[in-house]
């Protein structure tokens, strides 16, 4: 009897389950390798499998990485009006609409980590800017405090799920400060501002850029190697 399975054209390889064993299934330069394979190998196998997917030109997943202990993501979302909750200063939680610029979403194993840039699309090459939001912070100045919420795993189908819950949990006075120009004490304020001003964009001004680029940060917390330039 024929088998119903039918590879993807653009697979490398296949793993059989067979009675007893396991069959490794490799295309290479048009021919089938076939290896018997015990159970030991398949779990080391699996054990050190890492994938890298490179640089893409997509905002949802910028560059995703999948490795034993942990993964990596790079997403971010275009510059553009945004609804965020933020407490004021007598702490009541007000839901306002303002011009944000282009945020840039780091998740780092099991932690996730937030900047900004000037620009509108973003590459390896993008330069990273402190994004104008309290509650981050953290050794490299960006990482999400969430509070009390449940926050997902670093996966790729988690990314929508990260995004939704940097957006509707409330920002509060934690770690409010140095996070812009014109308002260094208390970003809240210039955030509150934006939102009774008919601003349609953030102002670049305000933003504090960084001598770090999205492909630094990557292969200086990713690949370990702080010495490599994009």
């Amino acid at each position: 009897m024929k088998s119903p399975l039918t590879a993807p054209p653009d697979a490398m390889g296949a793993l059989y389950f067979l009675p007893g064993q396991y069959l490794f299934k490799r295309f290479e330069n048009g021919r089938e390798i076939t290896k018997a394979l015990s159970s030991a190998s398949i779990a080391r196998a699996f054990r050190d499998y890492e994938t890298d997917t490179g640089w893409l030109a997509t905002r949802r997943i910028l560059r995703y990485r999948e490795e034993p202990e942990g993964n990596y993501f790079l997403s971010y979302e275009p510059a553009g009006r945004r609804t965020i909750f933020v407490e004021n200063e007598t702490r009541e939680t007000q839901e306002i609409t303002l011009p944000l610029p282009t945020l840039i979403l780091f998740g780092c194993k099991s932690e996730f980590y937030l900047w900004t840039t000037k620009s509108r699309q973003v590459t390896e090459k993008t330069r990273l800017a402190l994004a104008p939001l309290p509650n981050l912070g953290g050794d490299l100045n960006g990482k999400i405090c969430f509070g009390g919420n449940e926050v997902p795993e670093v996966r790729a189908d988690t990314i929508e799920a990260v995004w939704k819950l940097i957006f509707s949990t409330p920002f509060n006075g934690d770690q409010a400060n140095n996070k812009c120009r014109s308002e260094p004490k208390d970003v809240r304020r210039l955030l509150f501002a934006l939102a009774r001003s008919e601003k349609k964009t953030f102002p670049a001004s305000e933003l504090l850029e960084t001598d770090t680029t999205v492909g630094q940060l990557w292969a200086r917390i990713v690949e370990k190697n702080p010495y490599r330039r994009y």
